[in-house]
């Protein structure tokens, strides 16, 4: 009977483990559009990106839209890890992961403002707002008061400017960016959430 007992224990561990593991795969998974979330690159959970999790999972999304049929025109620009890596320790914080990936988006809006005939005003070929305009404190994270507060004057001094702020309509709200609901945007969060309003702006 102890024999017996014990496989059925045995089993139901594995069982649990099974979907916990299934359920952080789940958590970690790789977007098809968008900037990577740092929980998908940190393969080991370390709290930590490696150069090796870092083209591994860019590998694994490349891979993926391969087999999709889609076109990989900006492939062979994508930057490298030693961009990311601002500090050169070797390994990626979800800081730096961040500003990368918010850099990256940058380069992008400039490169679509250059072009001729895109018909989408003077808006798009600015770039968005970085994390430290928003962070007014410079505590690494931005609550709810400074998010609208930067924002209002952002929008201030762009329509100052003579900008049309057609983005507006499609702007997020400080509860759609705030992914966890804890009351605050880390810089992953924020990046998030312009690489979301980018693409409802360009539909």
């Amino acid at each position: 009977m102890n024999i017996i007992t014990s496989s059925m224990a045995l089993t139901l561990i594995a069982g649990v483990t099974i979907s916990i593991t299934s359920v952080a795969a789940e958590t970690a998974a790789i977007p098809e559009r968008g900037p990577i979330p740092f929980a998908a690159y940190d393969v080991d959970g370390n709290g930590a990106i490696s150069e090796q999790e870092f083209q591994q999972i860019r590998s694994q999304r490349m891979q993926s839209r391969v087999a999709e049929g889609r076109p990989m025109r900006r492939a062979g620009k994508a930057p490298a890890f030693s961009l990311f890596d601002a500090n050169k320790d070797g390994q990626l914080s979800p800081e730096e992961l961040a500003a990368g990936q918010q850099t990256q988006m940058q380069n992008r809006q400039g490169r679509m403002g250059q072009g001729a005939g895109m018909g989408r005003g003077p808006c798009m070929g600015k770039n968005m707002p970085a994390f430290s305009e928003f962070d007014l404190d410079s505590d690494g994270a931005i609550t709810e008061k400074e998010f609208y507060e930067a924002r209002s004057q952002r929008i201030g001094e762009r329509v100052k400017q003579g900008y049309a702020m057609k983005g507006l309509r499609t702007a997020p709200s400080f509860a759609d960016v705030d992914g966890d609901s804890d009351g605050k945007l880390t810089p992953e969060e924020f990046a998030a959430g312009q690489a979301s309003h980018k693409q409802r702006m360009q539909q």
